[in-house]
């Protein structure tokens, strides 16, 4: 397998990529960039009529709140031979804010359509990302022959809603704080409950302990008192 040179791509990726810009083209790769679709993984509170896609005009920005996935899908349509394979990646640049391809990081033979990225910010901050920035990076690679078992698959020209419809809450790290503060809110209330019982216990005990014991404690005593007199 030898991976393809700059001066390839620039031969073959015109055939391959659409739109096709040149100046994409960097250290034996091409740099794809973010499309007009995003989705971002929704919080429990998260209103119905705001769990869609976000669909952003050019250069319009989204932001993938820390500890949320994203999905992500390039503007390119993008093809790769049956005699070939490709392999993906995000740019350092994003890399470096916490963001995290969690999708794969191959392209299949045969493959024609966009490509998808899943993505978790496991960063601190707020990641904000915009339409036509070059987020993605494609390597080009050959194969010894055809493969005989190429893509035959529905490619992808949009966020297909079977993604869209995962589980909201998978390892997602705000709604995990959120579920911590409240109990240890519950904790911190049942405990001050229980302290406050404690201390009306304690006073009321110590209100009714001389009558109780005046009326029971001390007649024994004094009966005990007058059996030890006799002797």
């Amino acid at each position: 397998m030898s991976f393809w040179s700059s001066q390839t791509l620039r031969s073959r990726l015109p055939n391959l990529i659409e739109p096709f810009n040149e100046n994409q083209i960097e250290s034996a790769s091409y740099q794809l960039c973010l499309g007009e679709e995003v989705y971002i993984s929704p919080l429990p509170d998260t209103p119905l009529k705001e769990r869609k896609k976000v669909f952003l005009s050019e250069k319009e920005t989204v932001c993938i709140p820390p500890g949320q996935f994203a999905f992500l899908i390039t503007s390119e349509i993008i093809k790769v031979p049956k005699n070939s394979l490709a392999f993906i990646s995000i740019k350092f640049k994003f890399k470096s804010h916490g963001l995290i391809n969690v999708s794969g990081f191959h392209v299949d033979p045969g493959y024609c359509g966009k490509l998808i990225f899943a993505v978790y910010n496991a960063g601190p901050l707020h990641l904000h990302v915009a339409r036509g920035e070059r987020i993605f990076t494609i390597w080009y690679a050959d194969l010894d022959q055809e493969d005989e078992k190429s893509r035959n698959k529905n490619d992808y020209d949009s966020i297909p809603t079977d993604l869209m419809n995962s589980p909201d809450l998978v390892s997602s790290l705000p709604y995990l704080k959120t579920r911590l503060d409240e109990l240890e809110k519950k904790v911190e209330n049942y405990s001050i409950k229980q302290a406050i019982t404690f201390t009306i216990a304690i006073s009321l005990l110590l209100v009714f302990a001389k009558p109780i014991a005046e009326i029971f404690i001390q007649p024994l005593l004094n009966t005990i008192k007058s059996s030890l007199s006799i002797y």
